[in-house]
């Protein structure tokens, strides 16, 4: 097999410390963390496929000591089987009009977001101010897209995601918490699963996975499935919601830096191939 070509990119590496984990009070994160700069396509599709996410330039991944229940967890969009549950999320939804776009800042958003915040618990490092939350969502989205929700021409929704030739990722929606029955956040999945549909694109990024956590274990209920575990995707619940591994086995020990430092050159290097030669596409 032919040696494997690096990429290159510039990064800045974080001394990262642990912190009080937002999931369970009883545990402390830690993660793997770096500033990227200038990412192309063929990186960011990388840095997907090895579990990374990520607010802007910051990119992270889970590197916790004593817990491994972050999965992450992906769909291949031409296999998605909807539930009935969720054509009634489309039903309850349907007098809503969607704008799709590039992601673009307003303090209507921003009110919005802050209140949906306050009503849902969120990691203790969230976004909290205006200036980071333009910085997570607005600023260096070289890959970002954004879905609007509207109800008679009043915003009731923002979904942000990331939009490249094989991959979608979902970062952040956010909604009025006032109209929380129509099930908006699994109706904003739904939208970005068709358009995902209509471009062609193969894989979406759920984020990550947490069985033991009901703010987290709702995605995997988009099915079929698959988790990222022992360096490989796995199919994890069929059409049908079986499950295809032990839960006990649903595991995702982070024991390695995906980024490198070049020893000879000022960028940093990162161990991807190219994309045709990318296993995970």
């Amino acid at each position: 097999m032919a040696d494997v070509p690096f990429l290159f990119m510039l990064a800045h590496f974080i001394d990262s410390k642990s912190f009080q984990c937002g999931y369970f009070k009883d545990r402390e994160s830690l993660f793997e963390e770096y500033l990227l700069e200038d990412i192309s396509e063929v990186e960011f599709e990388y840095l997907l496929a090895h579990g990374m996410r990520h607010f802007g330039d910051y990119y992270f991944r889970p590197r916790c000591l004593d817990c491994f229940q972050c999965i992450p967890i992906r769909l291949r969009v031409a296999n998605f089987k909807i539930r009935r549950s969720q054509k009634r999320a489309l039903k309850s939804c349907s007098g809503l009009r969607v704008k799709i776009g590039s992601p673009s800042y307003s303090d209507e958003k921003f009110s919005l977001y802050i209140n949906h915040k306050a009503k849902f618990q969120t990691l203790v490092d969230d976004v909290e101010d205006e200036q980071n939350f333009r910085l997570s969502f607005y600023v260096n989205t070289a890959f970002g897209i954004e879905f609007e929700y509207y109800m008679d021409d009043k915003l009731v929704g923002v979904a942000l995601g990331d939009y490249t030739t094989n991959t979608f990722s979902a970062i952040y929606t956010f909604y009025d918490t006032s109209v929380s029955k129509l099930s908006l956040g699994t109706f904003s999945i739904l939208q970005q699963l068709e358009f995902c549909r209509q471009k062609g694109v193969k894989f979406f990024y759920l984020g990550y996975y947490i069985g033991e956590n009901q703010s987290l274990n709702y995605k995997a209920e988009f099915r079929p499935n698959e988790i990222y575990i022992d360096l490989s995707w796995r199919p994890f619940r069929n059409a049908e919601g079986d499950y295809l591994m032990l839960k006990s086995n649903v595991l995702w020990r982070n024991t390695d830096f995906l980024v490198k430092a070049a020893p000879d050159r000022q960028e940093e290097r990162i161990e991807a191939p190219q994309a045709k030669e990318n296993s995970f596409l």
